[in-house]
């Protein structure tokens, strides 16, 4: 187990928010602002459900041109079960046409040195079909260490 050092925010969601057939990415609404050259660590443990087809999209979106972006996804599907996962170097769309219907456990972990554009860091999320629906659940956690 790693010690992260720094100053730490907790953002949690208080609602479930859904998408419904729909391949749009929406904004969960916990934004993180980052200065310029700032280094963040933002670990996010969310529950989600689905329906029987489709699948989910995931996506930290940051602001442009970042100094050095490191996600490592991990979907835990707690109904066949089985385990699903990705490590990025660049902000992009984890996608999986996942089509079990269920409760799934979602883990990310960020690491982000910020390049010279300040903004947000910011969790969106999608159907990965248009034929699917996805909720996020109450209780969603966002952490974020800023060093």
């Amino acid at each position: 187990m790693s010690l992260i050092v720094g100053i730490q925010k907790i953002f949690r969601k208080d609602a479930n928010q859904a998408v419904a057939a729909s391949t749009a990415l929406v904004s969960l609404g916990l934004l993180l602002p980052i200065a310029v050259n700032q280094k963040m660590h933002v670990r996010l443990v969310a529950s989600f459900t689905l329906g029987a087809t489709g699948g989910f999209k995931f996506q930290f979106v940051v602001p442009a041109a970042p100094t050095s972006f490191n996600n490592v996804c991990l979907v835990i599907d707690n109904v066949t079960p089985g385990v699903l996962g990705t490590v990025q170097t660049s902000s992009a769309a984890f996608a999986n046409a996942l089509a079990v219907a269920g409760t799934h456990s979602l883990y990310m972990d960020l690491d982000f040195v910020n390049g010279a554009t300040a903004g947000n860091i910011d969790f969106q999320f999608a159907c990965n079909s248009a034929a699917n629906s996805i909720t996020m659940l109450l209780g969603t956690t966002v952490e974020a260490w800023i060093q």
